[in-house]
């Protein structure tokens, strides 16, 4: 079983649960509602990014897929201003991501969720009638290439992949799950 197998099916459970608990239809239901949203996303990347940074294997290749200020654009189209975003709470306290192997177990996740959201970005088009330059860049964050970048990902996991580091990287992944759920979940 290849690594990517085997985060697939161990972290399965915790995929559905946050998918069940974020309530996609009530969040997507209005502007306000998508904002609010947008913004614990933002909540949770602004700081998870920041601090996977400094333990990332590759910091140009993890750069390359930060998504914080795609989702500040989108709270910006939606009525907040910079300085209003900047005060925005984020999610504290994270996993610890002190080597390079928990990093990318917790990639794996927020990757993996750009997979989704092209999905949710056709529903958000159609009820509320925004796309990547109007609210909607975060979840169209990598447009037309989303396949590719996904498959890239998968090669730098894939080559990570040893007996010694694959225990780190699944129970990273799973880590970034619950943190994941416990502050998209919350009631703010």
């Amino acid at each position: 079983m290849t690594l990517l197998e085997r985060l697939k099916i161990e972290t399965r459970a915790a995929h559905d649960r946050i998918e069940a608990a974020i309530d996609l239809d009530r969040r997507i239901s209005s502007r306000d509602a998508y904002r609010d949203l947008l913004i614990r996303f933002y909540g949770f990347h602004e700081a998870w990014e920041s601090e996977a940074l400094e333990a990332a294997p590759d910091r140009t290749f993890f750069q390359s897929r930060c998504k914080a200020q795609l989702l500040a654009r989108d709270i910006e189209a939606l009525g907040l201003t910079s300085d209003e975003i900047i005060q925005l709470p984020q999610g504290r306290p994270l996993m610890p991501l002190r080597a390079p192997e928990a990093v990318l177990g917790s990639m794996y996740v927020v990757e993996g969720s750009t997979l989704g959201g092209a999905i949710i970005a056709r529903e958000v088009e159609r009820k509320l009638g925004l796309n990547a330059e109007t609210g909607c860049a975060y979840f169209r964050s990598y447009g037309r290439d989303i396949a590719a970048m996904w498959k890239s990902f998968g090669a730098v996991l894939l080559e990570a992949s040893s007996p010694e580091t694959d225990d780190l990287i699944v129970a990273s992944a799973q880590q970034t799950f619950d943190v994941m759920h416990d502050w998209l979940c919350e009631v703010p």
